[in-house]
């Protein structure tokens, strides 16, 4: 056992030191990149060729429509793959089949695998390109009925995008990653669209111009569910941090949800015509009724009834989603890392506890901008850690986050900046514990690696309940 656990730890390192090889910007080098990452496929026997895959990309919501997709259809009877990123803890949760991780074996299986055909061939692709191979040889060997393929950045010249797939679908667009993606909207939902291939449906979640505009000019076959469901209602169970939704259909119609663009929300709901769904979300926030809205429309096109996609939703546990790590004192853990998924953080908890109960720790990429994202946290009256990722990929130590802030002008007084993660959460807990203190609630958010970090320091969840 400990020989296999040195063989992977060894393998994963190799290909983690891989992340930022050969960064692509201009289009020609993404075009040439795609070239070479179509002749691996073919070199490797191009697996799941031939394999129904909904392919999901999306600024923000892509994790929680494929595990949503994921367990309706596991429920539904069918064995299901699903490929997502970043990790939180091991790799291995980055490659599912039937719910269950990848092995270590098989993890140095297929990555040497790739590795092999890479230096046969002298060629050269990052970490991301590489997990998505063995992922599809994986699959390939499992061979399971339906795949859910989450894109790793963009969608167009993604490593991901190289597959054939039945179902395209985009959660939403917003300013992410904009060095790499386009400083506007419309290019950013340009890269998006570029999973919708030979003008196959594409599904959408998002009443947005730039993303409608960019789906039509690769399709003349989609759906926008927030218009298809427009009479739907999204209402937070604040004790249990669930999410109730609610859709309507009408009785009379073949097609789910036919209800007429122009109808009001209050002619839909007197309708008696119209039927009412209520479906429960154990993920806490009113956003995530458009990813499920999502899974829901897939789930409906394979003929999948409503009890059974409430049971699939019943399964569902997700990391870093609202996740409420401990309730005494109350921590929630939360990946947002960007301006749109920052201010969805900041409606969640509004449902929940006053602007000056809540306590933030928190550290982001160097990649990201920084000086947006505090913005959306400074207007709020939050106590603030910084604290250090800099064992990461793109990661900052606390005092190069206060520099940032202060060259853009943003105002550090009120703000503690404390490199060590678990240093902060413990004082973060001491002022909750304060006699007649105000604090209510920790925030840990900012990354998928702030999270990994602060679980690999604190322990599981469930010591702390």
């Amino acid at each position: 056992m400990k020989k296999d656990k040195t063989k992977i730890n060894e393998i994963l390192e190799k290909i983690f030191n891989m992340r930022t090889i050969n960064k692509r910007i201009t289009k020609k080098s993404l075009n040439q990149n795609n070239e070479k990452l179509k002749k691996i496929y073919e070199l490797l026997g191009k697996p799941c060729e031939n394999k129904k895959i909904i392919h999901i990309a999306g600024t923000n919501g892509k994790g929680s429509t494929a595990t949503f997709l994921e367990n309706i259809f596991f429920a539904a009877g069918y064995s299901v793959a699903k490929f997502t990123s970043p990790h939180i803890l091991r790799f291995n949760e980055r490659i599912l089949v039937n719910k269950e991780m990848i092995s270590d074996e098989d993890v140095v299986k297929y990555c040497e695998a790739v590795m092999n055909v890479l230096e046969e061939n002298g060629l050269q692709i990052n970490f991301f390109e590489i997990a998505t191979f063995v992922a599809l040889l994986y699959f390939k060997e499992k061979n399971p009925d339906f795949i859910f393929l989450e894109t790793g950045l963009g969608g167009r010249y993604d490593a991901t995008n190289i597959v054939k797939s039945t179902i395209a679908a985009i959660t939403n667009v917003s300013f992410d990653h904009v060095a790499l993606l386009g400083n506007s909207l419309y290019e950013i939902a340009d890269r998006k669209a570029g999973i919708i291939k030979n003008r196959q449906l594409c599904i959408y979640a998002q009443n947005l111009a730039e993303l409608e505009e960019a789906v039509k000019r690769e399709t003349d076959n989609s759906v926008n569910v927030l218009e298809k469901y427009k009479g739907f209602q999204a209402e937070l169970d604040n004790q249990n941090y669930k999410t109730i939704v609610k859709i309507v259909e009408n009785k009379n119609s073949k097609e789910s949800g036919n209800i007429k663009k122009s109808e009001n929300i209050e002619k839909i709901n007197n309708n008696k015509n119209n039927l009412k769904k209520t479906f429960i979300l154990p993920l806490f926030g009113k956003f995530q009724a458009n990813n499920f809205l999502i899974a829901y429309e897939i789930a409906k096109i394979y003929g999948i009834g409503d009890e059974i996609i409430q049971k699939g939703l019943d399964e569902i546990s997700l990391a870093g989603r609202f996740e409420i790590f401990s309730k005494n004192p109350a921590t929630i853990l939360d990946v947002a890392h960007n301006d749109d998924s920052v201010k969805v953080l900041t409606e969640n908890l509004n449902e929940l506890f006053k602007d000056d109960e809540v306590i933030f720790i928190l550290s982001i990429l160097g990649t990201k901008n920084i000086a947006n994202i505090f913005e959306k946290i400074l207007e709020k009256n939050y106590k603030i850690f910084i604290t250090s990722l800099k064992d990461v990929t793109y990661g900052l130590f606390a005092n190069e986050i206060k520099k940032n802030l202060e060259n853009a002008n943003i105002l550090t007084n009120n703000i503690i900046f404390e490199d060590n993660i678990l240093d902060a959460y413990n004082q973060a807990k001491e002022m909750i514990l304060e006699k007649n203190s105000r604090y209510k609630a920790i925030v840990v958010c900012g990354s998928f690696y702030e999270i990994a970090k602060f679980k690999k320091l604190c322990g599981k969840r469930d010591e702390y309940f």
